[in-house]
Order: C-alpha cells, then structure tokens, then sequence
C-alpha cells in the first residue's frame, strides 16, 4: 500500500509536472529546428505525433525521447489525478478545481481532433462546382470498371493498407465483385516515372526511381506498381502508377477495360460549392496579396445559398468549415485566369478551445475572487 502511494502521489505531483513541461518544451524545440531539413509534416510525424522517437544529436549521437503524444496522455493523467488528489480541498480550492478541468477539456478536445477530424483543401477556378475535397497529405489508389461511369463501384485502398509496401515487399488485395486480384509492390513516397534504362526490369517500358522526400510534403509525387491476376485464366498484366501524370492506368482483363489511379486521399461532402467570383487585391508593387475573397454558391438538396468566404470570415455548414487558404497559379499575371483555394476541416470538437478557455477563466476568476474575499475578510478582522 505504501508503494502504491508513492506511485499515486508522484502521478499526480508537481514533479512530474515539471518534468514533462521541460520534455515539451524540448520535444518543441527540437521539432521546430527539424522543419529547416525536413519540413514541417515530417517533423511533426516524428516529434509531435509518435510515442517514441530518437533524435540524432549532431547527426552522430541517438538520443532516445517519448514522443509528444505519449507526454501529453502522461500529462493528462497528471493533470486529472492531480486535480482529484490536491486540488479539491473543500469549497476554498473550487475555483483551481473548475480550472483544471477546463484545461482537462481542452486536452481531451484535442486528442478527438487528432483522432477524428478531417482537413484537407479544395481548388476551386471560376464558375467550377466540386463536392469532393482531398487531402493535402494522405494518398489511396482507386480501382473502377471505366465504362459504367455514373453506376460504377470504386474500390480504394487507404494510404495505410500499402504505406509500407516498399522495395520489395508486396501485398494482395482480393475484391469479390472483380475479375482479378490486385497486388500492389514497390511504393515510394517519392519517385520520378521515366523511361527504361537498357538492362532495368520495366513495366511499359517505364520505371519509376525513388527519389528523396522533398522537406515540402506537398511536392512528393508517390508512385508504386501494381500487378493484376485474373481469378479465371492466366492473365497477369503489370502497371506502374505514378501520382505525377494526370493519366490513370488502364487494364484490360475479361472483356472490360478498369481504371487504376494512386492520387490524394478524396472525401465527399454532402453539399456541393460553385465558385462565382475570386477577387485578388496586391501589396502595392509586389506580388504579395493583401486580401484574396471568394464569392461562392453552396447548393444542397436542391436550394442554393450565397456565401462570400474571406481570410477572416470562413463558410460553416454540416461539421466542415471552408477557411480561404491561398490561390494560384503562383506566378500569375495581371489577365491570367485563377482558382481559389479552401482548406476544408471537418472537427467534431472546433469550439472546444473557445469553451476550454470560458471554463478556465471562470474558474481563475472564482479563485482569485475568493482570495480576494479571504483577504479582505483578514484585514476587516485586524482593524476590528
């Protein structure tokens, strides 16, 4: 019992407290640094959203370290058993208690947004409508029949079902409603497709050389090889996909012809988005924009709705949220024709913070209320 005590009271101490401010504050600072070479998603991969991690001091020296998400689980549980053991003293500590747990919300509100929301961006030119956006990071390799276009199945395979089928390791996917089975082998976060060298195993005479990743995620073009087996017969065609080129693969096994694309995540949304009109206002003689707006059209179920999206002013409709992003192309002239981009985020928990905070305050304010009542109460009675 008097083990199982120290245990209780070290969890919820000030102590561990400290210990695993100064990790975050190292986790930070190392991470931040990790963007200069490899960018700011990879970085956050491996410094924010990893239980372990090691750190290559100086490029020669490992240094092991808990990855942020293990520290902060371990400083939610600090700051919950902390909270029941020390700070609920009778009413006198209400004020500290009611802090901690909206510090407490604001951890859980995250921890459902890194496991359940969605965010990815929409590309939008002028009197286009879409009600799809894609993920800026994530990818998945789509297989439908090409010729049933409106009534066709697609079948996709997510980014985690292949993410590790590289060099030479392979795995095979079986649909029951298609004629063959698809394996997939060789994937590579980044690779350039050209063509065949004398001497080198080619698939249409084509192979794909991996590449570095980029430090900008964005400009890694993915791209993996895909073998297809006919359930009946001994058809086995091979083809490369490749992220780079706008053209899907096209095999043809039982009399139909299939379509097989690796591209960026895609999500659907219940409602489609026209837009009518993006104004661009410069930085007077640069290039730099001051304000970029969106007028567009949000139809749903038949009924259309007007909605103007600005870099302040977001559109929130169904769970998503449609914040002005950027635009392009990046080097466009005066006459050159635009699109505007939306980051799109779909988080069940997006007013947690504003309602974390309200619960903080509130219970800082009834703390030092309360000391200021005691106060006085001691300077009356002095003067008495």
């Amino acid at each position: 019992m008097r083990a199982l005590k120290k245990t209780s009271d070290f969890i919820a101490s000030y102590k561990l407290s400290c210990i695993l401010f100064l990790l975050l504050m190292v986790l930070t600072y190392l991470g931040t640094m990790n963007q200069v070479q490899e960018g700011l998603y990879q970085s956050q991969q491996k410094y924010f959203e990893s239980l372990f991690l090691v750190h290559w001091a100086f490029g020669v020296v490992p240094i092991p370290l808990p990855g942020g998400y293990l520290v902060m689980i371990v400083t939610f549980i600090n700051l919950t058993w902390g909270a029941i053991l020390r700070a609920w003293r009778g009413l006198s500590h209400l004020g500290i208690l009611i802090a901690h747990i909206g510090v407490l919300v604001l951890f859980a509100g995250s921890f459902v947004t890194y496991m359940y929301s969605t965010d990815g961006h929409m590309a939008l030119y002028e009197q286009q409508t879409s009600n799809e956006f894609e993920s800026s990071y994530e990818w998945e390799i789509g297989v439908r029949d090409v010729v049933a276009q409106g009534a066709a199945t697609e079948y996709v395979i997510p980014q985690d079902d292949f993410v590790k089928l590289t060099g030479a390791k392979s795995r095979i996917f079986r649909f029951s409603a298609l004629p063959f089975d698809l394996t997939i082998h060789g994937y590579a976060p980044n690779a350039v497709l050209r063509a065949a060298a004398q001497g080198e195993t080619a698939v249409d005479g084509r192979v794909l050389e991996v590449r570095p990743l980029d430090r900008e995620w964005e400009q890694n073009m993915a791209g993996a090889y895909a073998t297809l087996t006919a359930k009946q017969g001994d058809v086995k065609l091979e083809k490369v996909l490749w992220t780079g080129t706008d053209t899907p693969a096209i095999a043809a096994i039982d009399g139909k012809q299939y379509r097989l694309e690796l591209r960026k995540r895609r999500w659907q949304l219940p409602f489609s988005i026209r837009l009518d009109k993006f104004v661009r206002k410069l930085h007077p003689g640069t290039n730099t924009p001051s304000e970029f707006t969106s007028d567009v059209t949000k139809t749903e179920e038949g009924l259309s709705q007007q909605v103007k999206i600005t870099m302040n002013e977001p559109l929130r409709h169904r769970g998503y949220t449609f914040y002005q992003s950027s635009w392009g192309p990046p080097n466009a002239g005066p006459n050159d024709r635009l699109y505007s981009v939306f980051a799109v985020v779909k988080n069940p928990t997006d007013q947690v913070p504003l309602y974390s905070c309200i619960i903080t305050t509130a219970g800082l304010i009834l703390h030092f209320l309360q000391k200021l009542i005691g106060y006085l109460r001691k300077e009356r009675a002095k003067r008495s």
